[in-house]
């Protein structure tokens, strides 16, 4: 079950009863829903609404020898930028007051001033764009208020960037074509739960920058006892479809939030054997607390459906660029690769193997960092000694110890994590043919080439990463022997790139966190509905196969399996 983006990929399946595309063409169902279960005592925080509220900033600038963008000085210069300096915090309260009573929003207001500093705030992979309402480049003024989802303790994410020229709007108002903005610090900090005071103002200071934000945190408790339904969600454009279902952009109507919803049809999955997979991939989402994973905020189910609501990731599928550019540079495909490295290294801490790594199934944020998707293939519970000897996968990607059925372990993941190297530097994969059964041979028993471009660097770990023993392989004694290879060790500080605080080398051109200008107008064309199921009554024994299915952060993500 893959969440596509962008123009999918003509590739034949090693597995594809074993590798279905989520979503579905024809979703829809009584109301009737599965009741979440019970948290455990002493397991974490429970589900709630986070509220923050961002004031406005002082003491910003440009990192040192970055000169202000000409556009920028330009728009600095003009009468519109002369009244926006006027804005302050307590005339924007009174506006918004005598605003009340005509019902106005602020929203085109905030649309005009796009030589100030903006920002980009992320709670669990949630973003926003927040757009200055007046003030100067020092001081800009926001006061901007979000409601978020909580499903576990996370950080909250705070960017501050300067566009270097007037964006392009599009006929709706909003500002196109924000890549290659000029990054001006940022701010990361983890709210304490228990001790919030609402309404609470604080200065935060500006991490690799000069400056301060006044930012409020507050946190109100779910009610317990209740479960989601899709009438909880406003379903706003198709994103992708599959021969399960089909995934929507929605927004969740108390919060305002927008996330991707995954609506999985129950008789399809237990007609193609599926209810272990499906119910694994909800399993792994929930446990998963890494930064370069797309996180699971909620599941729930009505009789005919099941549904994962995930975060909302729109910077396109890799495969997408890959397919634009032809290949990526050495500093790009090192980043991409780097943060793969932790996303996969987080699951096989918790006994999780992928499995099926590849371009398609790897987002790219708003700010361009790399978010891994699709875990319908993974294994559970696969302890460092373990193996397994299930055939699954994507030909171009199968390691030689799947094709020879010798049964195999986490290393499988290092074995595609250098394809997909490969692939971002050249190109094609490095065993790649027409012919499938060809390139199962080439995969056993052709050497490894490469073009001339490809550096000794590169062709270092690439050589110790696909090494077919795999008792051999780069990896073998886990991630900490890749991260200490020279490719990454001399480029990359793995504690800072966790912390999402290296630069990603490119920065996807879209309008906002919300825009979908990235996905293939064949799904956004489509109106979207949660159309009803006729005829597929399932019984109660089948039903009883999906019980643990739901999820709101309130209950831990134990295994329903």
């Amino acid at each position: 079950m893959s969440w596509k983006l962008g123009k999918s990929k003509s590739k034949p399946s090693a597995a594809s009863a074993l590798n279905p595309n989520g979503g579905d063409s024809n979703s829809g169902s009584p109301r009737a829903t599965t009741p979440t279960q019970s948290n455990p005592s002493g397991s974490r925080i429970s589900g709630g609404t986070l509220t923050i509220s961002v004031s406005g900033a002082q003491g910003l600038s440009l990192p040192a020898g970055t000169p202000i963008p000409p556009a920028v000085q330009a728009a600095q210069a003009s009468q519109q930028a002369k009244a926006a300096e006027s804005v302050s915090p307590s005339s924007v309260r009174e506006e918004r007051l005598r605003e009340r009573e005509t019902k106005k929003r602020d929203s085109v207001q905030r649309m005009q001033c796009w030589w100030l500093p903006y920002l980009v705030l992320e709670f669990e992979v949630n973003q926003i764009l927040i757009t200055p309402l007046g003030g100067v480049m020092e001081s800009p003024v926001y006061m901007y208020q979000a409601h978020f989802d909580v499903s576990h303790n996370s950080e909250i994410s705070l960017q501050c960037y300067l566009r270097t020229e007037e964006p392009k709007r599009g006929g709706d108002g909003v500002a196109d074509d924000m890549g290659n903005d000029i990054l001006m610090g940022g701010v990361k900090f983890t709210p304490d739960f228990d001790n919030l005071v609402p309404g609470r103002e604080e200065w935060y200071e500006l991490s690799n920058g000069a400056g301060k934000i006044q930012i409020a945190v507050s946190y109100k408790p779910s009610s317990q006892g209740q479960s989601l339904t899709i009438q909880d969600f406003e379903l706003i454009t198709v994103i992708g479809k599959g021969s399960f279902g089909k995934v929507m952009q929605v927004r969740k109507r108390d919060t305002q939030r927008i996330y991707a919803l995954k609506t999985i049809r129950k008789a399809h999955i237990v007609d193609r054997k599926e209810i272990t997979h499906t119910l694994a991939e909800r399993m792994v989402l929930a446990r998963v607390r890494c930064p370069f994973i797309v996180p699971l905020k909620f599941s729930f189910q009505s009789e005919q459906k099941l549904y994962l609501v995930l975060a909302f990731v729109n910077g396109g599928e890799l495969f997408h660029h890959l397919q634009q550019e032809g290949h990526f540079s050495e500093e790009r495909s090192r980043f991409y690769s780097a943060e793969l490295l932790l996303a996969l290294e987080h699951l096989h801490e918790l006994d999780v193997v992928y499995r099926d790594l590849k371009p398609e199934n790897i987002l790219l944020d708003y700010t361009g960092h790399i978010a891994l998707c699709d875990f319908g293939l993974c294994k559970l519970n696969m302890k460092d000694s373990d193996t397994t000897n299930t055939f699954c996968g994507t030909p171009e990607y199968l390691a030689p110890e799947v094709l020879n059925a010798q049964g195999y372990n986490k290393t499988i993941d290092w074995w595609t994590l250098g394809v997909l190297l490969y692939e971002m530097l050249v190109g094609l994969p490095p065993f790649y043919d027409e012919s499938t059964d060809i390139m199962y041979q080439k995969i056993l028993e052709n050497p490894l080439t490469f073009p001339d471009h490809i550096s000794p660097l590169s062709q270092s770990i690439l050589t110790g990463l696909l090494t077919r023993d795999s008792t051999k392989r780069l990896g073998v004694n886990g991630a900490e022997e890749i991260k200490g290879h020279d490719f990454f060790k001399k480029y990359i500080d793995f504690d800072l790139l966790w912390a999402k605080k290296v630069v990603p080398p490119f920065k996807p051109r879209v309008a906002s966190p919300v825009d979908v200008s990235n996905f293939d107008t064949v799904f956004t064309e489509e109106a979207p509905m949660d159309s009803v199921v006729e005829g597929s009554q399932l019984s109660q024994t089948v039903q009883d196969q999906f019980a643990g299915f739901s999820y709101d952060g309130s209950n831990m993500p134990v295994s329903p399996l």
